[in-house]
């Protein structure tokens, strides 16, 4: 994956940060900038990133230009997050085609290994889009799916309070191997807290 290697900085944008007790560590959450976005482009260009993801269509992975339209569309919502204490994003958080209508969106994560981290930083950064998205955006239902060997990411579902509702057989194809999508579900009363300590560590 991408990895800058200047030394990092103390990002300039603090909102929407999440201080955690100090048996954890602390990160910030905030809206993509230019340079998010790039980042976001380049993580996704991987094979071995993109190979676990479908935006539709047969796409796995997203030009900076799909991001930037994504990023001013009501449809959906981004956020970027990372160890406070360092300038660089470590990783995006979305909800992805929001119908308001029914209430209802679609989660995905997606976090840079070789960035800086902090204890538990992906739970946190997830678990507070998605009370944005059920508290602002009014939303009532939302999905999540992950390859079926994909046992981390079923893990932080799970921790999350994401359950799981079925499995979607012979769907995803990866490395010339055919897999199934296990998929879940999350309610508004079911999302985890963030001090909930429990699980394996994000």
């Amino acid at each position: 994956m991408s990895h800058d290697k200047q030394a990092p900085k103390s990002r300039p944008r603090t909102e929407n940060v999440s201080l955690t007790a100090n048996t954890y560590g602390a990160c910030w959450l905030g809206e993509p900038e230019r340079s998010d976005v790039k980042d976001i482009a380049r993580w996704l260009a991987e094979p071995s990133i993109h190979q676990w993801f479908d935006f539709g269509l047969g796409r796995q992975t997203l030009s900076v230009l799909a991001l930037q339209l994504m990023v001013q569309s009501a449809r959906h919502r981004l956020r970027v997050f990372g160890p406070i204490g360092s300038e660089l994003a470590s990783g995006v958080v979305a909800v992805s085609d929001r119908e308001h209508a029914f209430g209802t969106g679609s989660f995905w994560v997606l976090r840079d290994t070789q960035r800086p981290t902090c204890k538990d930083m992906t739970f946190i950064a997830a678990t507070q889009l998605l009370r944005e998205a059920f508290d602002t955006d009014q939303l009532h239902c939302i999905t999540a799916w992950a390859v079926d060997c994909n046992v981390r990411s079923q893990r932080l579902l799970e921790r999350i309070g994401f359950r799981a509702i079925g499995l979607q057989r012979n769907c995803h194809a990866m490395r010339g191997t055919r897999f199934g999508r296990l998929l879940y579900d999350l309610l508004p009363a079911e999302l985890a807290h963030d001090a909930d300590t429990s699980g394996t560590p994000a």
